[in-house]
């Protein structure tokens, strides 16, 4: 049986797991100020940040960083491709991505979507890369795999994990075995809403690759805007880090997010690890409690639906509040 849930975790119940930050998922002040974030890049095959032991644990307190983009990743075919996927059969060669919906893989959050901010997707688990990506997508989605696991396993060793528990934590990220999806996002500058709204990702990590501005994150109890740099990968941790590394000596924290809304047309894409899920197989979130192991604290699936349902349906008023 699961220990106790503790205090310092986020409860995985549906409307609940944003509860002890309520208030950054409902803050409308507008953003002053810009986000000053630290800088890392691949060494051999492990992460090293430019401003050292300092860098190190701030990025890992503040949950987010810039990574350097490695020469290798052919990045300029994920722009191209998150530029012309929602346009349709007549742009080529990518357009025609936005017939290939949710119909065609037998999940809702697969292939072509619209959702109720301005963001519309084209969204593939790892499974789907080889047979419905062109060559040079599937390759970057690998890549970025690849650049994950570095990445995964960097922090790990870092945050006081120990390395023989690594397979089992991450559902088999650190062998660049979990589950993976690529994601193509276009902002929508004609629909009235926001960009997106504000949340944190229900998966270890996320590599987002973005060009202009939009991106929003909190930090010290504050709001400031991102200012992307073609170079780097913007790195953010998500919930089952924060969940696995809540009890170490350095833990990770999860960064709350948010897209404002657009006037002109934004599109970016990213990789998103999380914990082995795929069909027949749940290999489950768990967090490290020192001296004793991993405690399971619930399934790969459960998060990333409690957590999807949450941000686009809403958080549940803490109580004494309105929403």
């Amino acid at each position: 049986m699961s220990a106790a849930r503790p205090a310092n975790l986020p409860e995985i119940r549906r409307g609940r797991i944003y509860q002890d930050v309520y208030r950054k998922r409902v803050d409308t002040q507008a953003v002053t100020l810009t986000a000053a974030l630290e800088r890392a890049r691949i060494e051999g095959d492990s992460l090293a940040f430019e401003g050292g032991e300092q860098a190190w644990k701030r990025a890992l307190s503040d949950g987010l960083f810039l990574l350097a983009v490695p020469p290798e990743l052919d990045i300029q075919a994920g722009d191209a491709f998150s530029s012309q996927f929602y346009q349709g059969g007549s742009s080529l060669p990518y357009g025609r991505f936005r017939q290939l919906t949710s119909d065609r893989f037998g999940d809702p959050l697969l292939g072509f979507h619209q959702r109720t901010n301005q963001i519309e997707q084209f969204l593939l688990e790892r499974r789907f890369w080889e047979r419905y990506y062109p060559r040079e997508i599937s390759a970057l989605g690998e890549g970025l795999t690849q650049l994950s696991r570095q990445v995964i396993c960097s922090v790990l060793g870092y945050a006081g994990i120990p390395e023989k528990d690594w397979e089992q934590a991450t559902g088999g990220c650190t062998e660049a075995a979990g589950s993976y999806h690529l994601t193509f996002n276009h902002y929508r500058p004609t629909h009235d809403d926001t960009g997106l709204n504000s949340h944190k990702d229900d998966g270890f990590i996320t590599l987002l690759r973005a060009t202009t501005p939009g991106l929003e994150v909190s930090r010290a109890d504050r709001w400031e805007a991102v200012v992307p740099d073609p170079g780097y990968f913007i790195i953010n941790f998500g919930l089952s880090m924060e969940i696995l590394t809540a009890h170490c000596p350095v833990p990770v924290a999860a960064i709350m997010h948010r897209v404002t809304r657009q006037t002109t047309d934004r599109s970016t894409f990213g990789h998103f690890s999380s914990s082995n899920c795929a069909p027949g197989s749940d290999e489950g979130i768990y967090h490290y409690l020192p001296g004793t192991g991993l405690d399971r604290v619930c399934g790969s699936r459960e998060l990333i639906d409690e957590n999807d349902s949450e941000i686009y349906e809403g958080t549940v008023a803490p109580e004494g509040r309105t929403p």
